[in-house]
């Protein structure tokens, strides 16, 4: 009787112990505990939360506190757009990590990430080709839309069994479309893409897990796009017609606006008719927009911006233009000298 009554103690005091916490089989030898990571995405000009319209895939690197890599987990496709996802990461005991997500890599080839050894290793570079002639480093197409996150010293505490550690990862989108529109104040004239070269130059070739330029090295972006617009009266009368460039960048930096430059120059004469730095003139409307921010702020939630050059033609041998009026995203800039070249 007393060996039985043993022996349903034994039985108890096990399931007690069982049930108690992960981290007492973890340091016994046994299983790890479970990670679930959540985004979200509502750092943008709404202050919405759009990462599940717009993020289709994700990849979290975790690294510990000396620096080390030590798992990452990737998924893409339906589950992203679920209410309530969340990525379950892996092989992590308890402790504390920094964690880094690059979302949307999965989506195109536009980029390219190694694995890391340490988190310094972890590099996140726009997929460039180089013209050879020229020995230049360039990206002229449309770039998969990008995301990156970052929570450092994440505590994976030691939770009762059956539960879940959970942590919710920012994030930023760092591409960003940029549409040029060249029009002629002079009625008789229409703009063609094809009378001009249009060329974006900035330093962001790299990024590193800080979201931060690394191995700054100039890089050419030229258009993915050119076409030839143009507006009509409802008796279809043509009224407006413009050379329009659309340009697909990587992150835009308000501490490096001197690297980063719209260059737009006339083929047939060779001359710049447009030559400014760009994030500059960017930040010349951020004052139109209701909340307060910092310049970089402003940066990081705006992705989509629009460049309305009006070109005034010169009389002589050959012709040529002159910036006369700039809009961007619909807001005038007043120029001092017109004559940007």
């Amino acid at each position: 009787m007393k060996r039985n009554r043993l022996i349903v103690l034994l039985a108890t005091v096990f399931c007690v112990l069982s049930a108690v916490s992960c981290d007492k089989s973890i340091y016994d030898g046994g299983g790890d505990c479970e990670v679930a990571v959540g985004f979200k995405f509502d750092f943008n000009l709404k202050y919405a939360d759009a990462f599940r319209n717009e993020v289709t895939s994700v990849a979290v690197y975790a690294f510990d506190q000396s620096g080390k890599f030590v798992t990452k987990a990737t998924e893409s496709g339906v589950p992203l757009s679920q209410e309530g996802y969340t990525l379950t990461i892996p092989g992590l005991k308890p402790g504390v990590y920094d964690l880094v997500a690059w979302c949307g890599l999965q989506d195109s080839d536009s980029f390219i990430v190694d694995d890391p050894a340490t988190k310094t290793d972890l590099i996140c570079r726009i997929n460039t080709a180089v013209r050879t002639k020229a020995d230049e480093t360039y990206s002229d197409r449309m770039l998969g839309n990008l995301f990156y996150g970052y929570v450092e010293k994440t505590d994976l505490k030691h939770l009762p069994a059956g539960s879940v550690n959970t942590v919710i990862i920012p994030l930023v989108k760092n591409t960003n479309n940029i549409r040029v529109l060249l029009q002629s104040i002079n009625s008789d004239i229409n703009l063609t893409p094809d009378q001009f070269d249009f060329a974006i130059y900035d330093i962001n070739a790299q990024l590193g897990w800080n979201d931060e330029i690394v191995n700054p090295a100039p890089l050419t972006y030229n258009p993915f796009n050119t076409k030839q617009g143009s507006v009509k009266l409802n008796d279809g009368t043509e009224v407006l017609t413009a050379a329009v460039a659309e340009f697909s960048v990587g992150r835009l930096f308000a501490r490096t606006t001197d690297k980063t430059t719209l260059v737009i120059t006339q083929k047939s004469t060779g001359k710049e008719v447009f030559n400014v730095p760009l994030v500059d003139y960017f930040l010349m409307v951020k004052g139109h927009y209701s909340r307060p921010m910092s310049d970089q702020e402003y940066l990081d939630r705006q992705d989509d911006y629009s460049v309305a050059v009006f070109l005034e033609h010169k009389e002589g041998p050959q012709g040529y233009y002159i910036a006369a009026r700039i809009y961007i995203n619909g807001w005038q800039i007043v120029l001092s000298n017109p004559d940007l070249s």
